[in-house]
């Protein structure tokens, strides 16, 4: 499977530690809504050893976060006098189980590049991750989230042990486990990580503005806001940054956050908000929509009057995964398979319940409601990005983070609407920036300090709380 590991590591302000053992080793973790990443380094070196990525096992109870509080919170399911399986038991131990599993892999790699005669030895973990997926990781309680106000039963920022987030025990009032499985007692047993192993949860804004996106705007070096960002109150390894900033990771739950420079002697600020976008552009609820895995088409083209695909791994073509759908729709709507509300108008398939479609190959295709699934999607971004773009005077530095903002083409996703077009050439893409600044967070406690400054100075913004935000969204839907 694809998923994008790779990112930018922030400066690490702290001197490295000479006392460190060459075995003695830390790991960041990515927990996604839809993919998991678990990076090992070495303390010693501060050098990245081994990354290893899996698709999330907890899809199997939604595909997005709403479907998924609503399995953690329904009733627990009983056969005779005896409970079967609670929500919450199911999604914790689903997510502990993968990540043993993970863990257990990536040790065994990143103990072949030790040097010889020492024994990998886990020292300390980063797990960062929306709020929801943190929620889900410490068995803490949701039943909060599953209506307004939205409120979490922990924003996190805690200091705890592997042994203790296996068992439940981080934050106070959740709900009691389930007994686990023989299967998952053997597991622990088991466990390449010893249970007094230190376990640092980054802080969170809120309900959906989780510690990934933290983690993030530590990587893309927002400043801290609350002051005047003046030279002399920057760190040596801090520069005064004069512009906007603006990041987004676009996924299932796409997380936006501006940072807004000090303006007519106001000070500078960092607003956030969240676009319930689903998971289109992951490849889900789209008729042949796949993973980033070999045979997921990636990219159309349009040469000699005929659509033309690449897929990855150059292998035969299975589905559609999320950039080969914006590919798609970019060039249908250029050629006029589509026009600018979404219609199919050229070369159309009938299904076999009478609805229209455009075949890439015989055994894949994008249906009508396929099309209006992706309008839905980009539609909630780019009214999100459009909002907090109003906040600033001069365009900002775009900074996309997350595996599928590092690989949709920026032209193409323009040419939709999902991004302004005003951000195309003021783009960086950062890859899995959510894991960068997790890694940081293994060596610096400064940058700790600043993660939790960052999320206490946020400003969160519900956009569904916006009068006119029903009315902008619905005027972003046409292409």
């Amino acid at each position: 499977m694809q998923i994008v590991t790779e990112g930018t590591m922030p400066t690490i302000p702290e001197q490295q530690e000479s006392n460190t053992s060459p075995a003695e080793l830390g790991i960041a973790v990515d927990i996604g809504t839809t993919t998991v990443a678990v990076s090992v380094w070495s303390l010693l070196h501060r050098k990245h050893l081994v990354t290893v990525a899996e698709k999330n096992n907890q899809v199997r109870y939604g595909y997005d976060i709403i479907r998924r509080i609503a399995f953690a919170v329904r009733p627990p399911l009983t056969g005779s006098s005896t409970i079967i399986e609670t929500g919450s038991s199911a999604l914790h131990y689903c997510i502990i189980r993968q990540l043993e599993k993970m863990f257990s892999k990536a040790i065994f790699e990143a103990g072949t590049k030790l040097p010889r005669g020492f024994q990998p030895q886990v020292k300390s973990i980063v797990i960062t991750g929306n709020t929801t997926m943190l929620s889900f990781l410490t068995a803490a309680s949701v039943n909060n989230m599953a209506a307004a106000p939205f409120t979490p039963a922990s924003l996190f920022d805690i200091e705890t042990t592997w042994g203790q987030i296996r068992e439940g025990n981080v934050v106070q009032n959740s709900p009691e486990l389930d007994k686990p499985t023989p299967e998952l007692i053997q597991i622990f047993e088991s466990s390449v990580i010893p249970s007094s192993t230190e376990v640092y949860l980054p802080p969170c804004v809120g309900a959906f503005i989780g510690a990934d996106t933290v983690c993030s705007m530590v990587a893309a070096g927002f400043p801290v806001p609350g002051g005047k960002n003046l030279p002399q109150t920057l760190r040596p390894w801090e520069s005064k940054i004069t512009a906007p900033l603006l990041l987004a990771d676009i996924g299932t739950n796409s997380e936006l956050c501006l940072y807004v420079p000090e303006q007519d002697d106001k000070p500078c600020k960092i607003l956030c908000t969240s676009a319930a976008s689903g998971p289109a552009f992951e490849g889900a609820n789209i008729s042949c929509g796949m993973p980033s895995i070999e045979g997921a088409i990636d990219k159309v083209t349009y040469m000699h009057e005929k659509l033309n695909y690449h897929t990855i791994g150059e292998k035969n073509p299975r589905g559609l995964c999320g950039t080969g759908l914006i590919s798609a729709a970019a060039v249908m709507l250029k050629n006029k398979y589509i026009d600018k509300n979404g219609k199919i108008t050229r070369e159309k398939s009938k299904l076999g319940d009478g609805t229209y479609c455009i075949e890439l190959t015989p055994a894949v295709y994008l249906s009508q409601q396929d099309i209006r699934n992706l309008q839905l999607a980009k539609s909630a971004v780019k009214t999100g990005l459009e909002f907090l773009l109003e906040h600033v005077e001069e365009t900002p530095v775009f900074c996309i983070a997350g595996g599928f903002g590092s690989k949709i083409n920026l032209s193409e996703a323009t040419t939709i609407g999902l991004l302004p077009p005003q951000l195309e050439k003021r783009t960086i893409q950062l890859g899995n920036a959510a894991l960068s600044g997790a890694s940081a967070l293994l060596f610096s406690n400064i940058l700790r300090d600043k993660a939790r400054a960052l999320a206490k100075k946020a400003i969160q913004i519900n956009l569904a709380g916006i009068p006119e935000f029903q009315e902008r969204f619905l005027k972003g839907i046409d292409f």
